[in-house]
């Protein structure tokens, strides 16, 4: 059967949940001033049906002409005007990694020099990732401020902007039993790089906010443990803002409420189970989306520096957008 048969995961054809209006906003920050030519634009160039496989079954058009197109348009715009890179914050099981392989593959298909990296691949190595990690309340393994070797994301990142072909590390979250470590190094010399992580752009608080303000949605209420390490990551959390000074952009997809990531991570964890025979055991998940929903305070999600910010429903679905004004 011919490839264009294929069921679409994605229908490119249904109707946005995001306003006109506001997409239309968004375009023209970006430079495009006709929307209807832009799509047929991209239409014409059989863009849509590239990397379908990569879609969840059912996933909104919105993703395709609201946030990936977007985001490539901005890429193909900075060909021939030096190395740009933009950051994507959203919080985990929200679809970041999805969107982030389809636009790699996308990009390959137009001949645009793109590449997707996430701050996960700079976790520290074992035995300083353990180290790091040592004592935490939630005794997850990784992805707390302060688990990422900066030095090494800071030099690369900015060898990389001076026109270098640079080694990013590899990291596998499969070994040490799920601990993870290290894997290997792959070259990075892409025009456009966008990197994507979970706290992304996210700054300390301010000293007139109290340490556990913003954690009135937390079943149980914050424990003094957990409120002691918060002060921890908030003091990691400043090593992080030199990297994310060198973001040209940054867009965010927000979650609608602070209990929403939770079920994106339990949704992400069934979909790897029944897709991939893998995912989190029952205990290690909780831990994880308690980590998430406690370490750093919703305050710090409210990024001040972001360009674009989408909102996604419970399901995942993108419902609306906002420029910085």
């Amino acid at each position: 059967m011919p490839w264009f048969w294929r069921p679409s995961r994605l229908d490119p054809d249904r109707p946005l949940q995001i306003p006109e209006r506001d997409l239309d906003r968004l375009l023209a920050s970006i430079g495009v001033m006709e929307r209807l030519v832009w799509k047929q634009a991209w239409l014409d160039r059989g863009i849509v049906q590239v990397g379908q496989e990569l879609w969840a079954p059912g996933t909104s058009a919105d993703w395709l002409w609201c946030l990936a197109l977007p985001l490539l348009t901005l890429a193909e715009q900075r060909r021939g005007t030096g190395r740009s890179l933009i950051g994507l914050s959203a919080l985990p099981g929200c679809g970041k990694t999805t969107l982030g392989a389809w636009l790699e593959v996308a990009a390959e298909a137009i001949g645009l020099s793109f590449q997707v990296v996430s701050i996960d691949d700079f976790y520290l190595p074992s035995p300083a990732l353990d180290q790091s990690m040592a004592g935490n309340p939630w005794g997850v393994p990784r992805a707390i401020p302060g688990s990422h070797e900066l030095q090494l994301m800071a030099t690369a990142l900015d060898a990389w902007k001076s026109g270098q072909s640079v080694q990013f590390p590899c990291f596998d979250k499969a070994l040490r039993d799920g601990r993870g470590d290290r894997s290997g190094w792959r070259n990075c010399d892409a025009s456009v790089l966008l990197l994507e992580g979970w706290f992304v752009g996210c700054e300390p608080l301010a000293e007139a906010h109290a340490l556990d303000s913003g954690a009135d949605h937390l079943e149980p209420s914050l424990q003094d443990g957990e409120l002691r390490y918060r002060s921890a990551v908030q003091s990691a959390l400043e090593a992080y803002q030199p990297i994310w000074s060198m973001l040209d952009h940054l867009w965010q997809i927000k979650a609608p409420n602070l209990n929403a990531p939770s079920l994106w991570k339990r949704q992400q964890n069934e979909s790897q189970q029944r897709l991939r025979g893998s995912g989190l055991p029952d205990d290690e998940l909780r831990s994880f989306i308690r980590m998430v929903s406690a370490a750093i305070p919703s305050l710090s999600f409210e990024l001040p520096r972001a360009d674009v910010v989408f909102t996604a429903d419970a399901q995942r679905n993108l419902s609306g957008l906002s420029l910085r004004t």
